[in-house]
């Protein structure tokens, strides 16, 4: 007894400074994140394959952080956080070094990854849904207001300028300080969504406030992807609180098949719409890339290019051999999923689409506990993010803004859906004394 005594009270003095560690690890995980962009180009540029060094640095230290805070001696557990199908997709990238064309910059860009993908699922899942969304909202709000004020009192670096070597449609988009108007356009939309649902708590002037500059950034930045699927995404998610987890399956997927059915009346019918997805200078010119990314994964069907072994990695990169002209210039494919089938193969896109896509939405369906705005909220990201990569690539890349929070999405879904005898949130074992005070 007098054991289990000194064992509480060691538990209560460390508990609150490891808790507040955590906090301390997700602020700097996400702040690096977003800050990722604009360190890349001011660290990194026109050194092939290298990335921003102080952005890496800073990612391992997160992780130490991570690791420390969360006390693996006490449970294994704690360390093993990452959902089998992801661990099993990450294993197959890190196989894929034995045979990617550039095994050195494959190797810093998995092991990134990796490091990223365990961060967030070790954190998130110790301090549990409530805390996470508070510190991301807040995020979301600075990001916001510093966009708002790059734009506002630097112009010349938060919109888009006539004199830059970019593609000269793109002047006069707002960009703010991620310095790429499809990255904050993404940001500004999953604003939108985390204030939209379960924000009861929010006074509903500062969530209108919010949503209201996040969208008339969003309609500055002429992101068109972002801002159609976002209102997709937000669409969705309000049909999915109003409906139980057993007719919920139902009504998503007759929604999902309509969708389809429409999709494909309007391309067979519609041929003005269908010369316009054949034309090569269609959608910014993105399906040429995506015909170079197509032709490669043709001739290398099950082993791809060996993970982030495709782009940016100088002269011995695939796409000199399969395009030519602009598309030499680019760094991604503008496709999440052919990048990923270019550089893993058939395999790992399977991999891919089952542990980051298909399961996880099983599992918000299926379950009871993601019932109403908390799951609308998760559904509404999830959505937005796996949707975003028909366009955009960030699915299983590192420290790309969409898969962060993705990845994040994800971790959520986890916490809240798994099996608890406890109220709250998080799981209180780390925390000592919480979980007797619960009792």
């Amino acid at each position: 007894m007098m054991a289990d005594m000194f064992t509480a009270k060691r538990s209560g003095r460390s508990g609150l400074p490891r808790r507040q560690f955590l906090l301390a690890t997700l602020v700097a995980l996400i702040s690096l994140t977003l800050l990722g962009p604009a360190m890349t180009v001011v660290d990194s540029a026109g050194v092939t394959g290298e990335g921003s060094p102080i952005r890496q640095i800073g990612y391992i230290v997160i992780a130490l952080m991570a690791l420390y805070a969360i006390r693996p001696l006490d449970s294994l557990d704690r360390v093993l956080c990452v959902p089998i199908g992801i661990v099993i997709t990450l294993a197959w990238c890190w196989l894929s070094l034995g045979w990617a064309i550039d095994p050195a910059i494959s190797l810093r860009r998995v092991l990134l990854t990796t490091i990223i993908i365990w961060t967030i699922f070790a954190v998130v899942r110790q301090l549990g849904y409530q805390q996470v969304m508070l510190v991301l909202r807040i995020a979301f709000v600075i990001a916001l207001l510093v966009n708002f004020l790059t734009v506002l009192m630097f112009p010349q670096i938060g919109i888009h300028q006539a004199n830059e070597p970019y593609d000269k449609a793109l002047i006069g988009d707002w960009r703010g300080f991620m310095l790429q108007k499809n990255l904050v356009g993404s940001v500004c939309a999953i604003t939108i969504i985390v204030f939209t649902f379960d924000a009861k708590r929010i006074p509903k002037a500062l969530r209108a406030v919010v949503i209201a500059l996040a969208a008339f950034f969003l309609f500055k930045t002429e992101s068109k992807t972002s801002l159609a699927l976002c209102a997709f995404a937000i669409g969705l998610a309000a049909v999915f609180q109003f409906y139980s987890a057993r007719y919920r399956v139902f009504v998503l997927s007759t929604i999902f098949l309509l969708a389809i059915v429409v999709a494909v009346l309007v391309g067979v019918y519609n041929d003005p719409l269908l010369q316009h997805l054949n034309d090569p200078t269609a959608l910014t010119g993105r399906t040429r890339i995506w015909s170079a990314l197509a032709s490669y994964a043709s001739d290398h069907p099950w082993t791809g290019s060996g993970y982030g072994s495709f782009w940016n990695i100088g002269a011995a990169s695939p796409i000199y051999q399969y395009s030519n002209g602009w598309v030499l210039t680019v760094t991604q494919g503008h496709n999440g999923y052919l990048d990923v089938v270019s550089q893993t193969g058939v395999p790992g896109l399977l991999l891919v689409v089952g542990a980051v896509i298909v399961y996880p939405l099983v599992r918000l369906l299926a379950s009871p506990l993601a019932q109403g705005p908390r799951g609308a909220l998760i559904l509404g990201v999830f959505m937005f993010c796996i949707a975003h990569n028909v366009t955009e690539s960030s699915i299983f890349d590192r420290d790309t803004l969409v898969e962060v929070f993705l990845m994040m999405t994800i971790a959520l879904l986890w916490t809240i859906t798994r099996a608890t005898p406890r109220r709250g949130q998080g799981d209180n074992r780390l925390f000592g004394n919480t979980a007797t005070r619960a009792r």
